[in-house]
């Protein structure tokens, strides 16, 4: 460019030379014009420059950057690929998951249902058990009301069995001072066809017929009256006393002759002797005595022999104390 400009100049003198003042004057002025337009596009050219060298830098820069930025995107491309690669597999992932949820969902759709159904059926079956527990409640409360009512009985039953123990206890002390003074009163006749036992809370008293009767007789001998009077004095104090006088015979038919025609009236008629007897000591109350006759039918030994028939014939005198206080108290 600078060449251009000198080249120009010398032409330009060149021409002065041969030119007019006029002619040369609008040279030299074009020249300096010239000049200044060279400085200025010298300078110009300088800012230019500076550009070119700066936009070449950055273009240098850019290119750099260019290439960064392509080694970039394609790691990206690849970094891209990849994580398509894994969507891809995610989303397949994904579709199976939701096939195998759909499946889950619709198996556990029917197993809460079925437990929906199993709780309904427990319900109604707790519902159930409620109203039975609440049915053995109330029998247990009427079960525990009858209990209280049959202990509040059982309570006063035991204190009418501590009544009767007692009066069974006194009863028995009873009759067993009662036989003692029996015995006492007696006493020399045991073992020769009297005997005296207390059993079941009375006194039996057997006296065999040797002791008061004649064989076949219904009248009491003096010995059996001697021995009548004792007993009728042993128990003219026991005013609740009741005594029955049983007659007895074996199974040797009478004769049939007289007023006896059979055993059972030699039985009757017996007993009826021994409590005559016995009445006479007005202390008695004949209220407290009865005659009976029990005849061949209830013997204490066997009829083959003369020992044992001898043994059943006898008088039976049973001593009970009298049980209407036990009777009030068992009626209560």
């Amino acid at each position: 460019m600078i060449k251009k400009i000198v080249f120009i100049t010398i032409i330009s003198v060149l021409i002065s030379s041969c030119v007019s003042p006029k002619i040369h004057n609008a040279l030299v002025s074009d020249l300096e014009t010239t000049q200044r337009n060279l400085s200025e596009l010298e300078k110009e050219n300088l800012k230019l420059s500076d550009q070119s060298e700066e936009l070449s830098s950055n273009i240098r820069l850019l290119k750099e950057r260019i290439y960064i930025l392509r080694n970039d995107s394609i790691q990206n491309g690849n970094a891209l690929k990849l994580l398509q690669d894994k969507f891809n597999e995610l989303n397949t992932a994904y579709d199976l998951l939701v096939s195998q949820n759909s499946r889950q969902m619709s198996k556990k759709a029917k197993e809460t249902k079925q437990l929906l159904e199993q709780l309904e059926e427990a319900q109604s079956k707790l519902l159930n058990k409620e109203d039975e527990l609440n049915q053995i409640s109330q029998d247990l409360q009427n079960k525990e009301r009858e209990l209280n009512k049959a202990q509040e009985d059982l309570d006063e039953r035991s204190e009418r069995v501590l009544e009767l123990e007692k009066i069974i206890h006194q009863k028995d002390s009873l009759v067993t001072a009662i036989k003692n003074k029996v015995q006492k009163a007696l006493t020399g006749l045991e073992g020769d066809g009297l005997t005296i036992e207390q059993r079941n809370g009375k006194i039996y008293i057997s006296l065999e017929e040797d002791l008061l009767f004649a064989s076949g007789k219904y009248v009491v001998n003096q010995n059996g009256v001697n021995a009548l009077n004792k007993l009728s004095s042993a128990l003219e104090s026991q005013q609740n006393l009741e005594i029955l006088v049983e007659g007895h015979t074996d199974n040797v038919q009478s004769s049939g002759r007289g007023i006896i025609k059979d055993n059972w009236d030699l039985s009757v008629m017996r007993a009826t002797s021994v409590v005559k007897i016995l009445l006479n000591n007005t202390a008695l109350d004949p209220l407290q005595l009865t005659a009976a006759g029990r005849g061949e039918y209830n013997p204490i030994a066997t009829n083959e022999s003369i020992e044992g028939r001898k043994m059943n014939r006898r008088i039976e005198m049973i001593l009970s104390p009298n049980l209407d206080d036990l009777y009030d108290i068992l009626e209560e």
